[in-house]
């Protein structure tokens, strides 16, 4: 199968400023979102994207329901095939399909690990509470900063970081529980999966941190290069040796990386909500049919 995208979806171009790329970004996940593609176009598209998903095990587990070989390109075919049949037939109805789904989205719902994440999140609020109570009834507020503020943000940050992973862990899991229920199901693939939580869905940590990871670097980036400009000004003006004038290159370096880490990082994450968003659209559910009306009887 040729891997161009769909014509109604705009080709990847190159990267352009950071607010064009961020403009682009979103373009792109309206269009995958939204696009309004014929059934043959969108079933090679939504085969694509769950055969690249699915791990070579599961390939293998659901090839004998398309009649498939173990040839990955093969695979893809016979997916979008059953893929077109529904999107323009519609689903034949199966019995028990919503509660075998209901079923394995319930033992799929990865408990340890969220309340593992749930812990961590609010460790998190718990540090940057005490830090904003401890300073305002610090009476020197710099010493308070570089004593005890310094750490609990740190131990905030790092909460969030950890929440961040074991959210991303917890969801990773319980797409492979579900997808492993998926193959195990003839037809289920093209079908899609009927769940009340679709795949792809985050939870509360890696939302937070991708919200405010970027953000967070964007702001410390712009505070290190406006402090080492700063300073370096002030050496020049005054031609005496400041306190902080050997550190001025080090935070204008910093502040620069910070911000090509901020631009990484949209980028990546934009790449990777359009992913999502992918996937969600592959594996959508798509119901039976409606019953034709028979005409009335004359």
């Amino acid at each position: 199968m040729s891997t161009t995208p769909p014509r109604h979806l705009p080709g990847r171009g190159t990267a352009g400023p950071t607010g064009v790329g961020l403009f682009g970004q979103a373009a792109r996940l309206r269009a995958v979102v939204n696009a309004d593609l014929l059934p043959r176009e969108r079933a090679a598209a939504d085969a694509l994207v769950l055969t690249a998903w699915l791990s070579s095990a599961q390939r293998e587990r659901y090839a004998p329901h398309l009649r498939a070989g173990l040839q990955v390109e093969e695979f893809a075919e016979r997916l979008a095939d059953e893929r077109r049949v529904v999107l323009e037939e519609g689903a034949d109805p199966v019995a028990d399909e919503r509660e075998a789904a209901a079923a394995a989205e319930r033992g799929a719902r990865q408990i340890p690990l969220r309340m593992l994440e749930g812990a961590l999140l609010l460790a998190a609020l718990a540090c940057l509470v005490l830090t904003v109570l401890r300073s305002l009834e610090a009476a020197d507020l710099p010493l308070h900063l570089a004593s005890e503020a310094g750490p609990l943000l740190a131990g905030m940050l790092l909460a969030l970081v950890l929440a961040a992973v074991v959210g991303a862990i917890a969801t990773r899991r319980r797409d492979r529980a579900l997808l492993d229920w998926a193959v195990s199901r003839p037809g289920q693939l093209g079908r899609g999966l009927p769940l009340h939580r679709p795949l792809q869905s985050e939870s509360a940590g890696p939302v937070i941190l991708r919200s405010l990871g970027p953000a967070l670097l964007l702001g410390a980036g712009v505070l290190a290069i406006v402090a080492g400009a700063a300073v370096l000004l002030l050496s020049l003006m005054l031609r005496v040796e400041i306190i902080a004038a050997d550190q001025a290159p080090a935070l204008l370096i910093g502040g620069v990386v910070a911000l090509v880490a901020a631009t990484a990082a949209v980028y990546l994450l934009g790449r990777r909500r359009e992913l999502a968003a992918r996937r969600v659209r592959a594996s959508e559910w798509i119901g039976p049919a409606p019953r034709a009306e028979e005409p009335p009887a004359l």
